[in-house]
């Protein structure tokens, strides 16, 4: 029982009834603007003697199921160092829930096996001039990732 109703099919007179009978202290009902115009006038001025309000979700789609609340709740518990696992058990939530409400999205695939400083070291020679080739046969590193990790790196001249 509650004093507010979401309704997802078209109002009919079996189906306010049926709402009335499972919500006896209704106050509004909330439905979209597309079954709102297919509602007939009579319903929805028998609503209106009933002091029940109808009022009409603009937005379109299924209410969101989870608040900002939580996911600010599971961005703290990320910070603080617990796994998704973790989170998920502790909230009572599927950890693909976690995975989907957290602020950052996962970096996917291995991480690099080559060091920060590696990286830098072949963005500055590529910048002083040097040919990758040369990088590569320097480093010993493939020139495929020579031109990966210079692509991806944001300290590149251009």
């Amino acid at each position: 029982m509650s004093s507010k109703v979401h309704v997802n099919k078209p109002l009919s007179s079996k189906l306010i009834i049926e709402i009335l009978d499972e919500n006896p202290d209704l106050e509004e009902i909330n439905c979209p603007l597309s079954l709102y115009e297919r509602t007939s006038e009579i319903y929805l001025d028998a609503l209106k003697e009933l002091g029940i309000n109808i009022n009409i979700n603009e937005s379109r789609g299924r209410p969101k199921k989870y608040d900002d609340e939580l996911k600010d709740t599971i961005n703290e518990m990320i910070s603080s160092g617990l796994s998704v696992k973790a989170i998920a058990s502790r909230l009572n939530i599927d950890s693909k829930t976690v995975y989907y409400l957290k602020k950052d999205k996962l970096k996917q695939g291995p991480k690099s096996k080559y060091s920060d400083k590696t990286k830098e070291k072949i963005v500055e020679l590529r910048n002083s001039g040097v040919p990758v080739s040369k990088i590569s046969n320097k480093m010993n590193i493939p020139v495929r990732t020579i031109y990966y990790i210079l692509k991806n790196s944001k300290k590149m001249k251009k």
